[in-house]
């Protein structure tokens, strides 16, 4: 299928139903062949190391790297290419900086194609000033029985104005979780984090059908992190436990490569548990659960609403001449929420608004979509389909999030006005049709 390109799924689907909580703990009998499957796979992960003397999971590859050697998020910059590498020089003219800074500010698609140009200047004193103004915002909150501190962020003009902003890197994980967990508790089939957490060490206790295609994928996902390059050690082990316990689940949808990622990017702020539980509120609050339905249904129904805009830009009309579909170049874009696409600073800024926002629908995910296809507006217009399907299916090299996440905005505004015009005019075409 042309629009799952490059992501795999498991065909067989886990025993049990995670509709409910009581049921989601329950399996039926596997075949023996794909539980012994199962624990030989789980084996590699829990047995010692013995090249290193360690158990599994004991250490992260700290071999011949020091501090120089990997960037603020953990990325070893001098061994490997950049975070999600395999991406090839921007073709855009670097004049077009300069062009930019004479165009008004609000036209945000004309200024779109400078993001890539931009040389950006280190700001470790804003940083500072915006966790102070996070600190300001947050609420404390400790639970009686644990005694767990958490942080609660309220919903206001503000906070949203602040999270395009860039969320400060301290407050990142406490936001994004304060930011789900509220969505999830707005929800009927709500399951308190005290459940789930009682759930994961019985998921990774049972066999999961899904094992020996996640062993496949963990040591090729963000590899060039330093929690990731060990096989079998650090992260790789963490990794592989989230996304077998998630299999089990999420049984109906079982376990899809581009979920990797996804826990990978997580567990560089969660411990395991917690990733787990991210994970979960992700699909069940920020719509991507329709992306991952079986036959990909829901990535399609996404795309058509990215065709709606398309329809009447430059860029929409080129691509639809040279007959390329949506589901040809963001089907990773889509699934991996621009993992491997865009570098890991601005994939977090998408992040961001999505945690924030992504209750309402895909919204986030189409202005992201949109943004990078104005950056490369000045490529694409001209290409032919080879050079435009190089251009698409590229690493994103984007120099100036900040500018990024403007025109994210101002698509992402754009879209939802078109929505609420969409929807008022189907109630009054029903008003009307009503007498």
């Amino acid at each position: 299928m042309s629009a799952v390109a490059g992501i795999t799924s498991s065909p067989v689907n886990s025993a049990g139903n995670s509709s409910s909580l009581s049921k989601s703990t329950s399996t039926t009998t596997l075949p023996e062949d794909v539980v012994l499957a199962s624990q030989e796979v789980q084996a590699k992960y829990d047995r010692p190391n013995i090249n290193v003397g360690l158990l599994a999971g004991g250490t992260e590859n700290w071999e011949d790297v020091t501090a120089n050697d990997v960037d603020r998020y953990g990325f070893i910059t001098k061994r490997s290419p950049p975070p999600h590498g395999r991406h090839q020089p921007s073709t855009h003219n670097s004049s077009l900086l300069h062009l930019h800074l004479l165009l008004r500010l609000n036209n945000m698609k004309v200024r779109a194609p400078a993001i890539v140009d931009y040389t950006p200047q280190l700001e470790p004193r804003r940083e500072s000033m915006r966790e102070v103004k996070w600190r300001e915002m947050a609420t404390r909150r400790v639970n009686e029985k644990t005694g767990m501190v958490t942080y609660h962020f309220e919903k206001t003009l503000k906070l949203i104005e602040r999270t395009f902003k860039g969320i400060p890197d301290a407050w990142r994980a406490s936001a994004w979780q304060s930011f789900l967990t509220t969505s999830a508790r707005k929800k009927k089939n709500y399951i308190p984090d005290s459940d789930l957490e009682a759930l994961y060490p019985k998921y990774i206790a049972e066999p999961s059908p899904h094992d020996t295609q996640i062993d496949l994928d963990v040591p090729r996902t963000i590899d060039s992190h330093v929690m990731f390059s060990a096989r079998y050690r650090g992260g790789q082990r963490l990794l592989f436990r989230v996304l077998h316990a998630f299999s089990l689940h999420k049984s109906d949808m079982g376990y899809v490569q581009g979920m990797a990622p996804l826990a990978a990017n997580l567990l560089c702020y969660y411990d395991e548990t917690t990733c787990f539980i991210m994970l979960v509120r992700i699909f069940s609050t920020r719509h991507l659960g329709e992306l991952y339905t079986v036959g990909f249904a829901g990535l399609m129904n996404a795309f058509e609403d990215l065709r709606v805009p398309l329809k009447t830009r430059k860029i929409g009309k080129k691509l639809e001449a040279l007959k390329i579909e949506p589901s040809f170049y963001a089907t990773k874009w889509y699934l991996t929420l621009f993992s491997y696409s865009v570098p890991f600073s601005t994939q977090l800024r998408i992040w961001d608004v999505f945690f924030l926002l992504g209750d309402d629908g895909l919204g986030v995910i189409h202005a992201a979509a949109l943004t990078l296809l104005d950056s490369m507006r000045n490529t694409l217009v001209t290409a032919d389909f080879e050079t435009a399907m190089q251009q698409l299916t590229r690493f994103v090299d984007v120099q100036d999030p900040d500018l990024f996440m403007e025109v994210l905005e101002y698509e992402y505004n754009l879209f939802r006005s078109r929505k609420a015009q969409r929807t008022l005019s189907r109630k009054s075409s029903r008003l009307i049709a009503m007498g």
